[in-house]
This record gives C-alpha cells, structure tokens and sequence, in this order.
C-alpha cells in the first residue's frame, strides 16, 4: 500500500507552515527565538483564570460542559455585541452578526471556504500574513499582491490594480488585510486609508477581510479604529481573536458579518467541528464580564512595551552601519520586518543563523508570488530582553559575514 495514492490533489497540494516546521527550534532553549508569535507566557492570567474557571462550572456547568450552539454561547456573543459598540465604534451589530470560532486560523479557513471559488481573485498585501495564504491555498485563490509602505497598503495602487482586472473581466472577491500592527510587517493603515480603502470596496463591490489580532497592543500613541468601524454596507467581514490579548490555548476568535454569511459560515463550522468548546466560552465570557480583560491587556502593555523597545535598540546599535539594511519601526503588536540588500537570500542567511543558534521566519514565506527573498520577521513578544539584545547582535555578524562587512 502506497499512502500516497490516496492523498487527494487537494491534500497532496497543501504545504506546512513555515512557522510550525521551525517550532522545534523555537522550542529548544539553547535558541534564541525571533520566530513564533507567540505571547510571553509570563504574562497569562493564572490567578484570575482559577477563579474564573471554577465560578464557570458553579454557574453555567450545565452548559459549559455540553454541546453549544455552533455559532457560540449566547452570553459571549451577547458581550461581543457590546464590546463592538463601545471598544470598536461598530453599531447596530445584533447577536446573528457574530459568530465565535476556533481562533483566527479557522476563521480564516471558514471565510475561505465560504467566499472562494477556484480562480476567484483575493487580493493580499505584499507581504500578507502567511497563516491566511494557508487557510485560502486549499479552494484555488488567484492571488494578487497589492502594494504597501510604511502606512501600509496604497490605496490608489488598489483601485489602479481593481479597475485594470474589471477591464479584464475578473471581478476581485475579497481584499484581505490586518491594518494594524500588521504581520509580518508591522505597519499601521492611516486613517485616511482605512476610509479611502472602504469607499473603494463599496464603489468597485467586493469584500474587505479585516483580521485585527494585535490592534489592543499599543505601545506608542492611540490606538486607531478598526475598518469595521467606516462600513455602512457589509463590505467589511471582521475577525479578531483571543490568542493575542489574552490566552493562546483557549482557541477562541470571532468572526463579525452580514447575517447572510455568518450563517453560511455557520454551516460550515458544522462539518469542521460542530462548536467551539463551550466551557472556554464561558471563562471567557466572565472574565471579560468583569471588567478582567481590558486591565489584563494594559499589564501586557507594559511587558511588550519594554522588549518593542529592546528590539528596535538592538537592531540600531548593531545593524546601523550595514549598508542596505531597513527595518520597519511599528508602534505595537509583535513583530518588526527586516529588509536586507537584494543580493542577500535570507533563506541561505537562515540556515547560518541556525548555526550561531538564532532563528527567524524567513521573509518570502509572507508573499502569495513569491518574492521577498532579501526579508525577514523578527518577533519580540517571546524572547527575553536580554536575549533580544544578544540575538540581534548574533544576527547582525552572520549578516556582516555574509555581505562581506567588517
């Protein structure tokens, strides 16, 4: 028997994640880590999730321990609905607007398999979350990478790139984007931006994909709206998660959206997995309930606060004098994106940087055409400061080395 004769085109077409395949580096402490985007797990909740956990089963052990509804808990979704309208300026939101899921990855999958058909355009920022380009490969996307810079994606360069595919009788379906502190690259969409990108999707008629992980991670200046908040005509799907801001192993995001497509969703979280679990709901549900979330996000606030600025520190003192070296400077979430010479292939650089014990995700894994063979994403939310400090600088001589700088 050969397992490979029965792997589907589909199956045998899908390729790993290049951030789980480095996991076994990130996971052995003798590496100093700048690859997963994982929280610091200094700063999980303990104490306020015992409590929370057991009043979960003293009140609601009934349905906490049972089947829920596929579309979520009433009580979370309820709360959502509230904290739409009063954190994200999103109204007239009701409880058939929401659906919560298995975190941000499923809900990527779910939006995918509901909204793409083969050779469907979606566009993607260039670079784009790699995460997604996994989630949407599976039902044949056309993908079409449109343009940023340090505001994030050029707005005038989307509708040139919209109208230009209408001429050419293809109609784009969807624009995915994360405008804040956004992954790999870190930027932050403008204001003027955020508004300018909605008036297009409404105009031109195609859906904005929203995926809004890191935007309550602040750490220098105001936190901006969400382009949820600028949609007076259900072009925008929203989707943000729990993993960043409060606990990664819960597995829990939501998805906000037309009736219409929450509830095609719906049907299809049926045959992925029936619901999320319903007791991590309800942990959930009363630990935002009383008043925990938001105090939890400003304590770390001031943890992510301290390593933002020990990596951007870092990157200054030892890669300063490299010629053609840029590194973006965001004011929050994990990430910032290094950008080396074009004769630098950070794939070749990567794998001497395993060598001195230093790992990164090597930047061309965030563009759906390939390029960015010269970048990389560094994170800064994990390792230690101290081991910020002496990873980069680790990093910096493997690239001197590389480009023959002394």
């Amino acid at each position: 028997m050969e397992p490979k004769d029965f792997i589907s085109k589909r199956g045998a077409s899908l390729k790993p994640s290049a951030i789980r395949e480095i996991f076994k580096y990130s996971g052995d402490p003798s590496f100093i880590s700048f690859a997963g985007g994982y929280p610091d797990p200094d700063v999980f909740p303990v104490e306020e999730l015992k409590e929370v956990s057991v009043e979960a089963l003293d009140k609601y052990a009934k349905k906490a321990l049972q089947y829920s509804a596929t579309e979520g808990v009433p009580e979370l979704r309820q709360y959502l609905v509230k904290f739409m309208e009063e954190e994200e300026n999103v109204k007239g939101l009701g409880e058939e607007n929401i659906i919560i899921t298995t975190a941000s990855q499923q809900s990527l999958f779910l939006v995918g398999l509901v909204l793409i058909d083969p050779g469907d355009v979606a566009m993607v920022e260039a670079p784009t979350y790699l995460g997604a380009l996994s989630a949407f490969d599976p039902f044949e996307p056309d993908y079409v990478s449109v343009p940023t810079d340090d505001d994030g994606i050029i707005p005038e360069k989307l509708e040139e790139m919209v109208i230009d595919l209408k001429k050419k009788g293809k109609k784009v379906k969807f624009l995915y984007v994360i405008p804040t502190f956004q992954n790999p690259a870190g930027y932050t969409l403008s204001l003027e931006r955020r508004k300018r990108i909605v008036e297009i999707a409404e105009e031109q008629d195609f859906l904005i994909v929203e995926d809004d992980p890191y935007s309550y991670l602040v750490y220098e200046g105001e936190r901006p709206p969400c382009v949820k908040s600028f949609d007076n005509s259900d072009h925008v799907i929203y989707l943000s998660t729990f993993s960043k801001t409060f606990v990664p192993g819960f597995r829990l995001g939501w998805i906000v959206a037309h009736k219409d497509i929450i509830r095609r969703i719906a049907i299809s979280k049926q045959a992925a997995d029936l619901c999320t679990g319903a007791y991590m709901q309800y942990i959930t549900y009363l630990y935002m309930q009383k008043g925990h979330f938001m105090k939890h996000i400003e304590a770390m606030r001031d943890i992510y606060k301290v390593k933002h600025a020990a990596m951007l520190e870092a990157l200054d003192k030892y890669m300063s004098d490299i010629p053609g070296v840029y590194w973006s400077k965001p004011k929050g979430g994990f990430f910032v994106w290094l950008v080396l010479p074009e004769t630098v292939d950070c794939d070749q650089l990567f794998d001497k940087a395993i060598e001195h014990k230093v790992v990164y995700v090597r930047g061309s894994a965030f563009f759906a055409d390939g390029q960015g063979k010269n970048t990389a994403r560094l994170n800064f939310s994990q390792p230690k400061v101290e081991d910020i400090d002496k990873g980069i600088k680790i990093l910096a001589d493997v690239i001197k080395e590389t480009m023959g700088v002394k």
